[in-house]
This record gives C-alpha cells, sequence and structure tokens, in this order.
C-alpha cells in the first residue's frame, strides 16, 4: 500500500515477475563468470521469489456443498445494455453437489447492478417459498446485497435497492425458519452466473427439471 492505495493483485504478480526476471538475469551473468558461490546464493533467491509469485496469485474459489440436510440455491444477475434487460439465474443443489432445479427468467429495463443482484435475491427467495422447500441457503457474489440481508436492520434506506432488500428479509423471515444469505466469490458462483446470462436469449421464464446444457461442464468440474 503506498498512499492509502492498494495495489491490484495484477500489478503485484507483474512486480513479483520483474524481481524474478532480474534475479534470474544476474544469476545468468554469475554463472558466466564462474562465481559458484553467488550463483548458489541467487538459485534460493529464485526459488523464493518463485514461491512470493505463486503467494500473489488469487486464491482458486471453488463452490462448497451445503450442510447435511440442507440445500443451497446460488443466485445471479446478467445485464444486457444491448438489450435492455437484466437476466436471472438460479440453481439449487443438495448436500451431495447433486442438481436439483435450475430457473432463468428476466426483466426490463436494464438497472444498476445492485439493484438487479437484489431483484435476483428477491426471485430467489419467492421461487424457493413456491417449491415449499426448507433448510435453503442462498448464495451469491453481491456481497452489498449480502451485506445488507445480515446487518441491513434500522437502515431506514428508503431507495429502490434499499425497499427490495427489506421486502427479501421480510420474505425470508416470514417463509423460512433457519435459511441464510451468504457472499461467495464469482469463481464459486458462475454457473448461476452462466444461467443468468442464458436467460437474456430466452423468451420467457425457464424451469430446468435436469442440468442445462451450459451447466453441464460447468457442475461436472465442480463435483471433483
Amino acid at each position: 500500500m503506498f498512499g492509502n492505495v492498494t495495489d491490484s493483485w495484477q500489478v503485484v504478480v507483474e512486480r513479483a515477475k520483474q524481481l524474478l526476471q532480474n534475479w534470474n538475469l544476474a544469476n545468468c551473468k554469475k554463472q558466466m563468470s564462474g562465481n559458484d558461490g553467488g550463483s548458489a546464493v541467487t538459485h534460493v533467491v529464485g526459488v523464493m521469489t518463485e514461491s512470493a509469485v505463486a503467494t500473489a496469485l488469487p486464491v482458486h474459489h471453488k463452490w462448497m456443498k451445503p450442510c447435511q440436510g440442507r440445500l443451497k440455491c446460488n443466485v445471479d444477475a446478467s445485464f444486457s445494455e444491448s438489450m435492455n434487460c437484466v437476466g436471472y439465474g438460479l440453481r439449487i443443489r443438495d448436500e451431495e453437489g447433486d442438481f436439483i432445479k435450475a430457473k432463468t427468467l428476466w426483466s426490463n429495463p436494464v438497472c444498476s447492478s445492485d439493484v438487479g443482484e437484489a431483484m435476483g435475491l428477491y426471485h430467489a427467495i419467492q421461487w424457493i417459498r413456491e417449491l415449499q422447500l426448507s433448510n435453503v441457503d442462498f448464495e451469491m457474489d453481491a456481497n452489498k446485497v449480502v451485506d445488507y440481508f445480515n446487518k441491513g436492520k434500522g437502515r431506514n434506506d428508503i431507495s429502490e435497492f434499499g425497499t427490495i432488500m427489506d421486502e427479501c428479509r421480510k420474505n425470508c423471515n416470514n417463509y423460512f425458519e433457519n435459511s441464510k444469505v451468504e457472499f461467495s466469490r464469482r469463481q464459486a458462483n458462475v454457473v448461476a452466473h452462466t444461467l443468468a446470462r442464458e436467460a437474456t436469449s430466452l423468451a420467457s421464464p425457464h424451469i430446468f427439471d435436469n442440468v442445462p446444457s451450459c451447466n453441464l461442464t460447468l457442475i461436472f468440474n465442480e463435483k471433483l
């Protein structure tokens, strides 16, 4: 961090790679000059630098199965300026990671990402209620939505986003006893994101009782 500005991981990685290259160059020069002692030291430093590069790389986040006896509903929204609409992808899986159901739908006009993600959670809660399922946890990669849902009591946010989120909280409290809303990285929510993008190309809402073709490989890889 410099001047209260935190570098992105890409910048950190590039700096680490440059440092590694510099050390390797120095190593080659020392080897050419016959300085074996210096070469050995440089090799050690080079290995340490490679480790630093690996550490700087982002951690791979994978979808996690729900606890025993529970279901997980992943939620995401996709925004299409060209089609002036927002697509929603909802996907339910069980404790073994097996596919249960999925749903796609869309709405227009296109809206802000916060409002769209909040609407995604609203649609998911309504759908789970219609299916009369219980012990369901909701998971999404919209940090603001998750944060408001879990800490939003008493915020008195009268914006469109706040109104939708308050309705989500009320419906979840009224219809579910022990459901929760959790944050996940985009890498762990890629199946729902793919469904959300697919939704914008469909004429109407669609419920999948079998794994959608756009998700086959993704779901298979998540179970490995």
